[in-house]
């Protein structure tokens, strides 16, 4: 049972109360992503992400923080998305308070010295190139940018090497100024503990500290107009390739039914894409869809890792089998992918940390947290029309992208066979 309360300083705690269990997880969601940094801001909210772990006025040292957590077998980590970043931990019940104690701590003491921005800097241009080495996240990375182009959603959460090295002290100072502030944050906790207690420890963590004005985000408007493709030659031992069309945002009416699409097309191993690309043609070890659903727009999208002698035969069967998903979702099949999903939302919130993330993310994106029992009913009505109506609406030839990273020169082949 989730339960919220909005403290004076403007913050919102939400908590799942979970008796069953031995562990406690809490997030802390700030409501600033990579989509609110203008260019020459690119990889800010990361690196302050990063900053956050590098000591505070009553932890110095980065180790102190870690071990702080990791000495009663508990696990730190945060990340950064393209509309919110959350830090988090996982705990055994004992250890709660001093653990939410230690996410404040950083929130509001960290010391953002300059030797160690200087060094963190150096960090990150080495996970910016370590990101780029993967093929499978370059690829990612290229779909993105064709998905978004010219906007801060096409471009790496992290930045460029050169947005991140032009990044200054004050920078970052009027960063946390702007957006770390209370009535910007949703502190979500989930386990073994009682809403009264968190909202007695989270006033207590937070006092003084005064609200702020957060900044805004633009929109994303751009329409596609015409199918494009993108080809990186790599000499890879795999072609890492990803076929994207632009979706529907977080609040559309119709999220549920491409949600829907998604699993029927790709996700399990019972899915049109798995059963066809890799157990009748061998095409691929690993073939899936996704969707992901922004404030103001979203994608579907499909990925997989192929032999580079077969990638066009891969790209050519993932293209014929999104055109079938025109023809829509019969009834029986529709009625399995809504109970495996149903199923795996579940068996998600049987864990802490997923129930935590449901709960901030959902308050913090939507200001309403969405009840699991509310969400399954929604999916559940979802109709073979709706679906059908849906896949001629987002399935369309103009809107296709497609991106290839790998051992492939057929660029032209490639923008040929994107004609459904």
């Amino acid at each position: 049972m989730f339960q919220k309360s909005k403290l004076d300083n403007g913050m919102r705690v939400v908590t799942g109360e979970m008796p069953h269990t031995r562990s406690v997880s809490m997030c802390v969601f700030v409501g600033v992503g990579s989509r609110y940094e203008a260019d020459e801001q690119a990889g800010l909210s990361h690196f302050l992400e990063h900053m956050l772990f590098k000591g505070t006025q009553l932890r110095p040292e980065p180790q102190q923080i870690s071990e702080a957590i990791e000495s009663v077998g508990g696990i730190i980590n945060a990340a950064t998305e393209h509309e919110l970043t959350v830090y988090w931990c996982k705990v055994a019940q004992p250890y709660f308070e001093d653990s939410l104690a230690l996410l404040f701590d950083m929130l509001r003491n960290s010391l953002y010295e300059p030797d160690s921005i200087e060094k963190e800097r150096q960090v990150i241009f080495e996970e910016l190139a370590m990101i780029n080495d993967y093929p499978s996240y370059k690829v990612e990375a290229l779909i993105d940018e064709m998905l978004y182009p010219g906007h801060p959603l096409g471009r790496d959460i992290g930045g460029t090497r050169e947005s991140v090295g032009g990044i200054t002290r004050d920078m970052i100072m009027d960063f946390v100024s702007a957006y770390y502030s209370p009535d910007n944050i949703v502190v979500s906790v989930a386990g073994n503990v009682s809403h009264d207690d968190v909202v007695a420890q989270v006033d207590r963590l937070s006092a003084g500290w005064q609200p702020g004005t957060r900044g805004e985000w633009t929109s994303f408007k751009g329409v596609q107009c015409e199918p494009k493709s993108h080809v990186e030659y790599r000499r890879t031992e795999q072609a890492h390739l990803s076929v994207a069309l632009p979706g529907v945002s977080l609040t559309h009416p119709q999220r549920y039914a491409l949600d829907l699409m998604s699993v029927a097309l790709g996700e399990g191993m019972s899915s049109r894409l798995f059963v066809e690309v890799r157990e009748k043609r061998g095409l691929a070890y690993d073939v899936h869809s996704d969707v992901s659903h922004f404030s103001d727009t979203g994608a579907l999208i499909v990925s997989a890792g192929v032999d580079p002698k077969r990638v066009y035969d891969a790209v050519q069967t993932i293209l014929e089998q999104v055109s079938i998903l025109r023809d829509g979702v019969p009834e029986d099949e529709l009625e399995k992918v809504k109970r495996l999903s149903a199923g795996r939302m579940m068996l998600r919130m049987e864990d802490t940390r997923a129930v935590a993330i449901w709960m901030g993310q959902s308050e913090m994106l939507l200001g309403k947290i969405a009840d699991v029992d509310d969400v399954i009913d929604q999916v559940n009505t979802v109709t073979t029309d709706e679906i059908l109506q849906l896949a001629n609406e987002v399935l369309l030839t103009e809107r296709l992208n497609i991106a290839v990273v790998g051992p492939c020169r057929g660029h032209r082949r490639i923008e040929r066979m994107l004609r459904l």
